[in-house]
């Protein structure tokens, strides 16, 4: 089986610099010529983030499939003024995020993607877009090129991609990843978010109720009971739920729940503008290369070798 495997790198990252600083896990140091000077260079965060990406890669060989990686890096989103222009929506979308990265992190975040570029791996990056717009768009545009995609990261957005070619392995920090495919993705979206949640309105959900992580406000005072209560009059008017991975299919659920008196105009619109902050970015035809490089141990031992990594050729 040959098999898409889609990583959120930007997660990784973090998440390795939040353990790192907070103690939780050993420092690494080695000799590294960096800037044209041989020094002790850390690379704890480049190390550990690689070896996650190699551990999964391995877990899928392992079992004997033929595995395909592509590593997606963040730039700074242009969604605000791309999508929801000037309003307030629009202001306050990821107002909640803190991130402190160093010109060093910067760096160090260029250096992993030369690495995995040189080993054989997909890497993307673009201006403009994050990373879960550049794993939107290539699952939608290459998940038929495979037998299987498989995307890993801690997004609860992405889920709305699982279909029978996709499926999720989510990160959570007291947990770890979990599996979510077409066979659990009510219960387990349905658990997490408290509400009856057909496959697939995740989408719907999003623009409704909103999200608080990314402070997207969704219509205002319509919590959980309001969207199964709105759930239940769309299903007894015919939607497909199956259709709503399609951000545009959304936005035709809730115009068919303001024609029939499920929803207010305002709230409509309230809706509309939440839907423009939660569906991906669009790209240009032919910006986004399929994913066709195949990692193979030669191409990784010509990567890590000269960089004192060698542990993360097997």
């Amino acid at each position: 089986m040959l098999v898409h495997l889609l990583v959120d790198y930007s997660f990784l990252y973090y998440k390795y610099k939040f353990q790192l600083e907070n103690g939780y896990m050993k420092r690494l140091t080695t000799p590294l010529e960096w800037h044209g000077t041989v020094i002790e260079k850390d690379v704890s965060q480049i190390y550990y983030s690689m070896r996650e990406i190699e551990k999964f890669r391995r877990q899928l060989e392992q079992v004997g499939h033929s595995v395909i990686v592509s590593v997606c890096f963040d730039m700074p989103s242009a969604r605000k003024e791309m999508i929801a222009g000037d309003s307030e929506a629009s202001a306050k979308y990821k107002s909640n995020r803190v991130k402190h990265l160093s010109d060093e992190d910067f760096e160090n975040i260029r250096f992993v993607q030369s690495l995995l570029d040189k080993a054989g791996y997909n890497t993307y990056r673009f201006d403009r877009y994050e990373a879960d717009d550049i794993i939107a768009h290539l699952v939608n545009e290459y998940k038929d090129a495979f037998d299987y995609n498989v995307i890993y990261t801690p997004d609860l957005d992405l889920l709305v991609h699982i279909s029978d070619k996709v499926g999720v392995s989510r990160y959570k920090a007291k947990s770890g990843y979990g599996a979510v495919d077409m066979k659990n993705f009510s219960s387990y979206i349905g658990a997490e978010l408290k509400c009856n949640m057909p496959y697939n309105a995740l989408t719907l959900y999003k623009a409704t109720v909103g999200d608080k992580s990314d402070c997207i406000d969704g219509i205002k005072k319509f919590g959980p009971k309001a969207f199964d209560k709105m759930v239940a009059a769309l299903t007894a008017r015919g939607v497909d739920w199956s259709q709503l991975g399609d951000w545009r299919n959304t936005e035709k659920a809730l115009q068919l729940a303001l024609d029939s008196g499920i929803i207010t105009d305002d709230q409509f619109k309230q809706a509309l503008e939440s839907l423009s902050l939660v569906r991906p970015m669009a790209f240009d035809d032919g910006v986004v290369a399929e994913p066709v490089k195949h990692s193979t141990r030669e191409l990784r031992e010509a990567a890590y070798t000269p960089v004192n990594m060698k542990s993360l050729i097997d």
